[in-house]
Formats: C-alpha cells, sequence, structure tokens
C-alpha cells in the first residue's frame, strides 16, 4: 500500500507553492541581503518527502528571492542546539558585519525542552537580537515553527506542557515582532501542523514536505508585507 507521504507530491500541494506563485508574491522585492539565524530549523535539517524538493525551507526562500533580484547574497548561520542567548552571544556579531537588509529569525526548540521553561529569558533575548536589526534599517521576520502536538506524540502530561509552552513561546515571539515592527510568520497555526507527515521518523524533525510549507507560509508572509509597504508609498 502506498503511504500517504508517496500520494502526495510538491505541485499539487495545497499548501506549497510554485515558481510562479512564489515569484508573484515576491513581485517588486528589493531585498538584496538575506540573513538566516537559528538552530537546526534555520539550517535546513529534515528527512527526505517522495515528490519533495531536498532544499529547506531557508534555501528555498532564498532561491525565491534570487529570481527577483539576481545579485541576492545570502548567509545561513543556523546551527543545531542553539539556544537564543547562544544565537545572540554567537551568531550577531556575525550578523552585523553581514548587513542584512532582511533577516529570518527562528529558534527555541532546546529551551522547550528545558527544565524550567523561562519565557521572559527568551523574549528578552529575541529583543537584543531584534533591535540592532531593525535600528540598522533592515527588515525582520520571525518565525514561529509548527506544534508537534498537534499530531499527538508523547503522553497526555508531556504533551500538554510542551502545548502550553509552544503557546506562550508564539506569544513571545509575536509580542517582539509588534514591538519591532518586524514580521511575524507562525506556523503552530498552520493548517498542516496536524499532518503526521510533516514531521520524520522521530516526530519532531520536519520532513521536507514541512520545509516546503514552511518556505511557501514565509514567502506569502513576505508578500503580506510587500503590498502593506506598496500601499503606505501610494
Amino acid at each position: 500500500m502506498r503511504t500517504e507521504t508517496a500520494l502526495r507530491r510538491e505541485e499539487s500541494d495545497e499548501h506549497c507553492l510554485s515558481t510562479a506563485e512564489a515569484e508573484a508574491c515576491l513581485a517588486g522585492a528589493r531585498w538584496r541581503r538575506f540573513l538566516v539565524i537559528g538552530d537546526e530549523v534555520a539550517d535546513g535539517r529534515g528527512e527526505p518527502a517522495e515528490g519533495y524538493g531536498r532544499d529547506g525551507w531557508a534555501d528555498r526562500v532564498a532561491g525565491s528571492l534570487r529570481r527577483v533580484q539576481p545579485g541576492l547574497a545570502y548567509l545561513n548561520l543556523g546551527r543545531k542546539g542553539r539556544l537564543a542567548a547562544e544565537i545572540r552571544s554567537r551568531q550577531l556579531g556575525r550578523v552585523l558585519e553581514f548587513k542584512p537588509d532582511l533577516t529570518a529569525l527562528t529558534c527555541c526548540g532546546s529551551e522547550l525542552l528545558r527544565d524550567p521553561f523561562d519565557a521572559d529569558t527568551v523574549e528578552g533575548e529575541f529583543d537584543r537580537v531584534v533591535a540592532p536589526l531593525r535600528d540598522n534599517g533592515g527588515d525582520v521576520l520571525l518565525l514561529n515553527w509548527f506544534d508537534i502536538t498537534r499530531y499527538g506524540p508523547g503522553t497526555d502530561e508531556e504533551t500538554e506542557r510542551l502545548r502550553i509552552r509552544l503557546r506562550e513561546l508564539a506569544e513571545r515571539k509575536q509580542a517582539v515582532a509588534l514591538r519591532h515592527g518586524a514580521i511575524y510568520v507562525n506556523l503552530a497555526a498552520h493548517a498542516a501542523a496536524a499532518d503526521r507527515n510533516v514531521y520524520g521518523a522521530d516526530g519532531s524533525t520536519p520532513t521536507m514536505r514541512g520545509h516546503a510549507i514552511a518556505a511557501a507560509s514565509v514567502i506569502r508572509g513576505l508578500g503580506v508585507h510587500l503590498a502593506g509597504a506598496a500601499d503606505e508609498r501610494r
């Protein structure tokens, strides 16, 4: 019997974007230096998914941006297991040297599994990363990853504890985005977050279907931002 993953194909997946659709979303984009920081979600780790490309979400977004701006410079500093404080202390200096005009930030998988989970500290670290990027005139996109509890892994107690933390993390990221005028994309609320084949065998690592959906959501979010900016200029 063919699996659900095998039956799905990227080109017919309602949650993904074709090349033409991505270009339409990003029409008029002027970003020339795109940088990604964060943990293993940022660096594009994922399990293969039949019928889907092999690139992680960030590489996909960079490819779409490059079709609009062929000279785009792209740097990905994502590293497995990075905590928010480590991203600030180990990556922020290189970020500012790169002088991005668009930065995508996603992390906190490791924080979510620590006891106790200190949401105030995490929010503060995000503030300390986003503020200088915005002060330098660049756009920042905060990406909140899929809510893995929606398809029900783990015990009821474990699932509920993680669900509460994920909800609080989403709220804190959104608060930082609102404070600094950043773009916010929340995959935790995405309809596909409840699909088992968005995640790999370990139940947490994304598949390439998950990365394809994440890239589409980020591109749509950038498109909404571009449309809003265009309206303000009128």
